[in-house]
């Protein structure tokens, strides 16, 4: 009960006005530095892939089918020495080959994975062959051919 003459706030709106301001400022630290930590982790997967990158550029830049699928080393600039091999498979697709390309990293950052792979669609690649397109082209004109009834003419 408030006399008329006390003006001002009781012991228990105090202590209720702290705890809401505690809880609230709880919450607001823990999502900032959630926020920090998504932001850094961004950082770092950026690194990786900037790496990812320059060695998928190596097995691009390969002009030799058997150099390509043994591989070979790339010093990066995050993630130390990457040594990477490719498996590739021809397609039923003219000069479209499907490359599964693995990474090994010798200093990975903090948190990143010491091997990464991935698989490729290359459509057309230097090391293409005209004698596998040639031979790729012509199966599929007799299959093309044997497909249609030209008798119904």
């Amino acid at each position: 009960m408030m006399r008329p003459g006390n003006s001002g706030f009781t012991l228990i709106e105090v202590v209720i006005a702290l705890a809401v301001f505690a809880m609230a400022s709880s919450y607001l630290m823990s999502t900032f530095v959630n926020a920090l930590l998504a932001r850094e982790q961004r950082v770092s997967d950026d690194l990786l892939f900037a790496d990812v990158r320059a060695v998928r550029m190596q097995l691009l830049l390969e002009p030799n089918l058997e150099d390509a699928k043994d591989g070979g080393r790339y010093t990066t600039f995050n993630s130390g020495e990457a040594t990477w091999q490719a498996e590739v498979e021809p397609t039923e697709v003219i000069d479209l080959f499907r490359v599964s390309l693995s990474i090994q990293f010798s200093e990975p950052g903090e948190g990143q994975p010491e091997n990464y792979g991935e698989s490729l669609y290359l459509l057309r690649p230097t090391w293409s062959e005209s004698d596998e397109r040639a031979d790729l082209l012509e199966s599929k004109r007799s299959a093309l051919r044997d497909s249609r009834d030209f008798d119904r003419f």
